[in-house]
C-alpha cells in the first residue's frame, strides 16, 4: 500500500544507533527481505497479533508474542526517527532522513506479515500522521474511519481508492487460498469479505460538507470500479431523489455493456466447456466398454481367480416376459462355467435414439442353493447404437446341482434426457422427467436361463 512520503531519497544511513537498531530489526522480522506474505491480512479487519491459541502451544504462543514485541520496537523506533528529524522551522515537512524513516513506518503498518499492535501504536500517534492513522485504524478494521481521514482530512478520493483496491485484492487472494484448501461458502460471507468499496461510498455521501460533491465522488466510485464494486448494494446508498441522467451515463450503460459482454463470454466458454466434457465422457464410455468385453479384458473377473472356463455356451436371445419398453434392448446371452462359479454375460446392443445409463444384469431368483448369485459388473452408460456387456457371476456346487436349475433374471437400465439440437444427454444420473419416459429406471423381466449340472463336467 502505498500511503508513502514521497521525499524518500535512498537508503537508511546507519550512522546513530537507531539507524543500526531499524535495520536489524527489519532484516530479523523479515520485512526488508522480502518474506512470503501469510494469510494474515490487516487491511481487512486483522489486528495484527498472534495466532488463535491452541492448546498445548505455549511455546508457539511465546514465539508470537516476541515477534510482536520485535514489530512494536521496530514501529516506535520508526515513528521516534521520523519526529526526532523535524526541525521547529520545517513546517511540519519531513527532512530528507525523516522521509526514509517515514517510508518504512508506513511499509511496516501495511505489510501483511506486520504484528504491530495497533491500538498500543495509535495512541502514541501524534494528530498530524494522518496517513499513519488511517493504515493503524484499517488494521483494526475500522474502514470507514480509515477513509473518511483519507477522503476528508486528505482530500484525496485518489487515496481512498488506492486504499479499497489493496483491499479488494487481499480479499480475493484469500478467497483464493479457502477456495484451494475446500473452504465453504460461509467464510466467503463473513464480514471482512464484505465489497471493499461500499464503505468509501458511504464516506463521500456522509462526510462531505457539499451533498452534491460528495454524490458525484461517489458516483465516481462507482463508475471507476464498476467491475469490482457491488452493484446493487452502492446504487441502494445513492440519495432516492438523485436524477438517473447523474447514473447512467457513467456507471449504468458501461457496466450493462459490460455484463452483456461477459455473458457472451461465459456462454462461448460454457459451450467449449461442454463440448470437451462430451468428448472426454464418450471416451470414458468406450473405455469401459472396451474393458468389460470378454471375460479376458474384465479386471474384475480376473480378480475372483476363476481358473480355466470349461464351457461357454452359444449366444441366445434374451426374450421379455411381458411387453417390452420402446428403449428395450437387443440382450444376447451368453453362460461361462467354471469348476465352482458360473458367469454370464449380456451383451447389450442398444438400438434406441437414447443413451442408456446403468445398465446391469441381475439374477432376481436361484432355484437351486447350488447356484448363487455373487457378483454383477454393470455399465454406467451404452450409446446408441454401441453394445456392452454386462456380468453376472455366481458361486456355483456342481456336485449339488440336481438336474437342472432355473434362474430368474432381469434387466434394469435408465434412459437419459438428452438435448433436442444435439441429441447428447443432459446428465448422466437419473432424470426427473418420468411423465415422458426419458429419465425412468425400466426394470424387465425376462424368460429364466436354465443351467444343468453336465455344464460343469
Amino acid at each position: 500500500f502505498s500511503l508513502r512520503s514521497g521525499k524518500v531519497t535512498g537508503p537508511l544511513p546507519v550512522d546513530s544507533g537507531r539507524a543500526l537498531a531499524v535495520s536489524y530489526l527489519e532484516s530479523a522480522t523479515g520485512i526488508a527481505t522480502g518474506q512470503p506474505t501469510s494469510q494474515s491480512n490487516n487491511l481487512d479487519g486483522g489486528s495484527g497479533s498472534s495466532p488463535p491459541f491452541h492448546p498445548g502451544s505455549s511455546s508457539r504462543d511465546e514465539v508470537d508474542e516476541r515477534k510482536a514485541d520485535m514489530h512494536d520496537e521496530l514501529a516506535y523506533l520508526l515513528l521516534e526517527g521520523v519526529i526526532s528529524e523535524r526541525g521547529d522551522e520545517d513546517r511540519g515537512e519531513d527532512s530528507n532522513l525523516g522521509g526514509i524513516y517515514r517510508f518504512k513506518l508506513r511499509r511496516l503498518l501495511s505489510w501483511p506479515n506486520s504484528r504491530v499492535r495497533s491500538e498500543r501504536l495509535l495512541g502514541s500517534l501524534p494528530s498530524s500522521f494522518l496517513r499513519e492513522h488511517a493504515l493503524l485504524l484499517g488494521r483494526l478494521g475500522r474502514h470507514e474511519d480509515a477513509l473518511r481521514i483519507l477522503y476528508s482530512q486528505e482530500n484525496s478520493l485518489e487515496l481512498a481508492l488506492e486504499y479499497c483496491d489493496v483491499r479488494h485484492e487481499r480479499q480475493q487472494m484469500r478467497l483464493e487460498e479457502t477456495k484451494a484448501l475446500g473452504g465453504g461458502g460461509d467464510k466467503m460471507k463473513s464480514p471482512a469479505n464484505e465489497c471493499a468499496y461500499i464503505p468509501l461510498v458511504k464516506v463521500a455521501l456522509s462526510s462531505d460538507p457539499n451533498s452534491d460533491r460528495g454524490t458525484a465522488a461517489a458516483i465516481q466510485v462507482l463508475a471507476l470500479r464498476r467491475d469490482s464494486i457491488d452493484k446493487a448494494a452502492a446504487l441502494r446508498l445513492l440519495p432516492k431523489n438523485i436524477p438517473m441522467s447523474s447514473v447512467v451515463r457513467p456507471f449504468l450503460i458501461p457496466a450493462v455493456v459490460e455484463n452483456e459482454s461477459q455473458v457472451r463470454r461465459l456462454s462461448v466458454a460454457s459451450s467449449l466447456l461442454r463440448s470437451r466434457y462430451m468428448q472426454l465422457k464418450q471416451k470414458l464410455t468406450e473405455a469401459q466398454l472396451k474393458s468389460q468385453a470378454t471375460l479376458h479384458s474384465a479386471l474384475a473377473l480376473k480378480k475372483l481367480n476363476l481358473g480355466d472356463v470349461l464351457h461357454s455356451s452359444k449366444p441366445t436371445k434374451a426374450r421379455p416376459v411381458h411387453a417390452a419398453s420402446p428403449n428395450y434392448p437387443a440382450v444376447m446371452l451368453v453362460k461361462h462355467n467354471f469348476p465352482r462359479h458360473l458367469v454370464i454375460q449380456a451383451q447389450v446392443t442398444n438400438n434406441s435414439a437414447r443413451t442408456l445409463a446403468d445398465i446391469a444384469f441381475v439374477i432376481a431368483e436361484s432355484s437351486d442353493e447350488a447356484l448363487v448369485p455373487t457378483m454383477e459388473m454393470p455399465l454406467k452408460t451404452v450409446n446408441p447404437g454401441a453394445t456392452g456387456s454386462v456380468w453376472c457371476v455366481l458361486a456355483a456346487s456342481p456336485q449339488r446341482l440336481d438336474g437342472a436349475a432355473f434362474l430368474t433374471c432381469e434387466l434394469r437400465f435408465t434412459v437419459l434426457e438428452v438435448d433436442a439440437a444435439t441429441g447428447t444427454p443432459l446428465s448422466f444420473s437419473e432424470g426427473a422427467n418420468i411423465a415422458t419416459g426419458f429419465g425412468r429406471t425400466y426394470v424387465e423381466e425376462l424368460q429364466d436361463i436354465e443351467v444343468r449340472h453336465t455344464e460343469f463336467g
